[in-house]
């Protein structure tokens, strides 16, 4: 190839990713007061669906890839499956467990694309409250468990932050007798499907509060084996650690957002230092491998998003709270900041490393990106605002405001025609379209 070859190709590559980034955009959204929806491109609320799930209160829910029906877990630690056309309830099945927190039930993570079996979760003891929440995986035709995975023990061990919450027999004697918690506990926080159903990506997290925000752990599993392929206990970036601080973390870490990238099978994960890092699965076996955290590898980073506050003295210290990928790959949408009215919505080019846009200050929190032009926004407070962006356009299509309650917190993107789903008021599930009708993503 000749050199003019070369660099001409080069300037279409780079002029590419600058198209990319230029071609997306986020309106200015307004914190404390209502938002202008653009009236021409206005989705808007055309179904109130009320379940028949025996006045039970939705925890929640996942669409069924059909489009069709959604699969909900409810407050009584119970799941159904419910019709969207009249809200029939399909089936029902039993999910016990020993009520935990305040608002709890059985998670819905995940539905397989071929719409035969979901990822929930399992209790290793339903009687008692302070045992493993594990990974189940349940068939969609009547609920039923037909697959467990192991119960994950915490393998957290630091010596400059002088915490082992390693399994000790002696330990679980003593504290069996005090009456104490056990520190080893993990317990189930999230989980995907990844690679057409192949795969399964799981978070866990210790099943204690305090010191143990940091002992969160990713696993990826073979789903038909339902075996082990890698894992990584999370760590901070070596020049942002601070040692005597566990996993070296200095601001404690409530939200643990994670992406699988298939092209690469690597994990993209957030952290309370303001750092989006890949780790590659070779990276994970050494960080799996290496007993002390401290001494573990937590990848490269990515992106570092960067508060525009005045208030704010540190600017790259915006706590991770959810991630999104672009249906494409080329695009990462991150919710990052500190409570009190300092989170924002970033962008960032995977392929380019740089910012693409980054939102002015809301409570920003979870992130949904169903096509190349629309992303689905839940704020992170039960409060917040819902709102759906089309960031081709850089105009808000949907905003909950006044009246209209809908759920920042439990909602889903139809996988099938451009819909949304979110609980509304009343226990309805209400169902958000551009139009009427049932148009392609």
């Amino acid at each position: 190839m000749s050199m003019r070859k070369a660099i001409t190709l080069l300037f279409i590559f780079s002029a590419t990713l600058l198209a990319q980034s230029a071609g997306l955009r986020f309106p200015r959204v307004e914190r404390l007061e209502d938002n202008k929806v653009d009236a021409a491109g206005a989705w808007k609320i055309v179904r109130r669906v009320q379940p028949q799930i025996q006045d039970q209160n939705i925890y929640s829910f996942k669409y069924h890839p059909d489009g069709k029906s959604v699969i909900i877990g409810t407050t009584d630690f119970a799941i159904f499956r419910i019709s969207l056309e009249d809200g029939r309830m399909l089936w029902k099945a039993d999910a016990k467990m020993m009520y935990q927190k305040e608002f709890d039930g059985p998670e819905i993570f995940d539905v397989s694309a071929d719409g035969k079996i979901f990822l929930s979760t399992g209790q290793s003891n339903p009687e008692v409250q302070a045992s493993e929440r594990y990974l189940v995986i349940r068939s969609c035709a009547n609920g039923s468990i037909v697959g467990r995975f192991p119960v994950e023990i915490s393998s957290f061990y630091s010596v400059s932050a002088a915490m082992d919450h390693r399994y000790s027999a002696s330990e679980e004697a003593e504290r069996r007798e005090t009456g104490l918690g056990f520190p080893w506990i993990m317990t189930i926080s999230a989980a995907t499907f990844a690679e057409n159903g192949s795969r399964i990506v799981a978070s866990y997290q210790g099943n204690m509060t305090g010191q143990h925000f940091y002992d969160k752990r990713i696993v990826v599993y073979n789903t038909a084996a339902k075996a082990k392929l890698s894992e990584m206990q999370l760590v901070a970036d070596p020049k942002t650690a601070v040692w005597d601080q566990p996993a070296g973390f200095e601001i404690a870490h409530m939200q643990f957002p994670y992406l699988y990238n298939p092209k690469n099978k690597s994990i993209l994960f957030g952290t309370s230092h303001g750092r989006i890092h890949e780790i590659s699965s070779s990276e994970m076996a050494s960080n799996a491998k290496t007993a002390l955290v401290e001494d573990k590898t937590a990848g490269k980073v990515l992106f570092t998003p960067l508060s525009t506050s005045s208030d704010m003295a540190v600017k790259d210290r915006q706590t991770l709270r959810y991630m999104a990928f672009s249906p494409d790959g080329k695009t990462v949408f991150a919710s990052a900041g500190t409570e009190g009215g300092y989170i924002q919505l970033y962008a960032f080019d995977y392929a380019s490393r740089k910012e693409v846009f980054h939102s002015t200050l809301f409570d920003a929190g979870r992130l949904q990106a169903p096509s190349g032009d629309i992303l689905v926004i839940g704020g992170i407070f039960s409060s917040g605002k819902f709102m759906i962006a089309d960031v081709r356009k850089g105009t808000l299509v949907f905003a909950s405001q006044g009246e209209e309650t809908v759920s920042p917190a439990i909602f889903d993107s139809n996988p099938t025609f451009r819909e949304v789903a979110a609980l509304g008021s009343g226990g309805a599930i209400v169902l958000i379209r551009p139009d009427q009708s049932e148009t392609r993503w």
